[in-house]
């Protein structure tokens, strides 16, 4: 049976020329991978583009008149390429591992052919041609089927080319039960020439596929790269406005005490020709105020080495509030003048964390709170573990004060250096400007997490939140 064609393909010259095209298809993709026109999975896309070649080369060749046993290595080949090609646009954008079981089906078609030894021609090629088109539809179906909004389109185009190679095995294998096969030197026949047209389709796509796959990876890197420009320029607008505040800091809170101290030690004690006992009040507001200078450099300091992530941490188990402790007794003569106390902690919890790092946090937290806390009030402090299943996964560590509170436009410049000394504290304590951005920057080093509460006029509450540390 033969479909009706206006012309007769004379099979051994198709073949050849068929041949040609595969080899061009695999060279082009080479070159494009020479140029470095790569993507995941190219190597496995190219593989499979050789074993393609080689399989038409065969076929070529037997058609020419040599032994048949030739298509058994040509059949194989074809069946390899079609799952190393398939693996290649796995690795390329497909989630999940591939079927590596379905290479088993090379050594298989290897056994099959010699068992089928004492047949007929026609049921090899039933077999052979029969998996292809199993093994081209499936990987298909499952390119189809995998849904991927990034490349949804690229996929489709994809999916034809096994479709092509899925429909050349189909039209093999009718050809066999319409007598009209097109594997001898002698079936010129119509489905000879559909498989022929076929076969151009595949070295169609086969060739473009590759260049479709590679110029999705570049367009993806470009965006990706696009991507990291604005995230670099994000962080850049981030180091000036940084910069502009050290600035600020520098020229303000740090030149006025130096200034104020040179002029009240030169008017005060330089010039002074009495006795030096009877200007020890004077000298102590000098020493005030060089205690300040001298914890603003601290600060200076150990907001750049933490900026620049030159601060090496070094994790422990600790109790939370032990350190907590700690902090509350570095701070014991500030709190004790203000005339504020510190309620708590209520409840424990252990993390693991830095306790110099940890401490520092602490420090600046409890100070903000005392500074903007009126006389007489209380700074609160509770500590909250969070559950998650059957194992707390979290520690949240509240500090909550009622002083005057902020407004939403301090509360965005909260953790910006520099940013404190412009409110001053309920009895015109003046901060450094970087302690609250230093602790954000040690807690999210510590994989922790702080935020900020407030109400204008009735109290802030700062939330750190902590993994838990695994029960000793």
């Amino acid at each position: 049976m033969h479909f009706p064609l206006p012309v007769q393909l004379h099979y051994p010259t198709l073949s050849v020329a068929l041949s040609g095209v595969y080899l061009g298809s695999f060279l082009f993709a080479a070159l494009l991978y020479a140029f470095r026109r790569s993507f995941p999975g190219a190597g496995l896309w190219i593989l499979g583009q050789a074993l393609l070649a080689l399989g038409a080369a065969f076929i070529a060749i037997q058609s020419l008149g040599q032994p048949y046993a030739i298509l058994a290595v040509s059949n194989t080949t074809m069946l390899a390429a079609a799952i190393v090609l398939g693996h290649s646009v796995w690795r390329f954008g497909i989630e999940g591992e591939f079927p590596v079981w379905l290479y088993s089906v090379v050594p298989a078609s290897i056994v099959a052919w010699f068992t089928l030894d004492a047949f007929s021609a026609d049921a090899r090629i039933v077999v052979y041609s029969g998996t292809l088109c199993a093994l081209s539809g499936f990987m298909a179906v499952k390119i189809l089927s995998k849904r991927n909004d990034e490349y949804g389109s690229l996929f489709k185009v994809t999916a034809f080319f096994f479709l092509c190679t899925s429909f050349v095995g189909l039209i093999r294998t009718i050809g066999v039960f319409v007598g009209s096969s097109p594997i001898t030197v002698q079936a010129t026949g119509s489905m000879g020439g559909l498989e022929y047209l076929f076969s151009l389709l595949v070295a169609f796509f086969n060739l473009f596929g590759y260049f479709l796959l590679s110029s999705a990876k570049a367009e993806r890197d470009l965006r990706l790269r696009e991507q990291e420009g604005w995230r670099r320029n994000e962080e850049l607008v981030e180091t000036i406005e940084t910069k502009d505040a050290l600035i600020a800091v520098i020229g303000h809170d740090l030149r006025a005490p130096v200034w104020s101290a040179t002029r009240y030690a030169r008017a005060h004690l330089v010039e002074f020709d009495g006795d030096l006992n009877t200007k020890r009040e004077s000298i102590e507001t000098l020493a005030d105020g060089l205690d300040r200078i001298s914890g603003l450099l601290d600060s200076l300091l150990e907001w750049a080495l933490c900026a620049s992530g030159k601060i090496k941490l070094q994790s422990e188990r600790l109790l939370v509030e032990e350190v907590l402790a700690e902090a509350a007794a570095d701070l014991a003569s500030t709190i004790e003048a203000k005339g504020v106390s510190i309620e708590g902690p209520t409840g424990t919890g252990a993390i693991i964390a830095d306790r110099r790092a940890l401490a520092t946090v602490f420090r600046n937290i409890l100070s903000n709170a005392v500074k903007y806390s009126g006389r007489g009030s209380a700074v609160r402090i509770s500590l909250l573990e969070t559950h998650g299943g059957t194992d707390s996964t979290s520690l949240t560590i509240f500090i909550e004060d009622s002083g005057v509170g902020m407004r939403p436009d301090q509360i965005a410049k909260l953790f910006v250096p520099g940013r404190t000394r412009l409110t001053l504290g309920t009895e015109g304590e003046q901060g450094k400007g970087f302690g609250l951005a230093i602790s954000k920057r040690f807690v999210e080093a510590m994989r922790g997490n702080l935020r900020v509460e407030s109400e204008l006029n009735v109290g802030t509450r700062f939330v750190i939140e902590f993994p838990i540390a695994p029960r000793s």
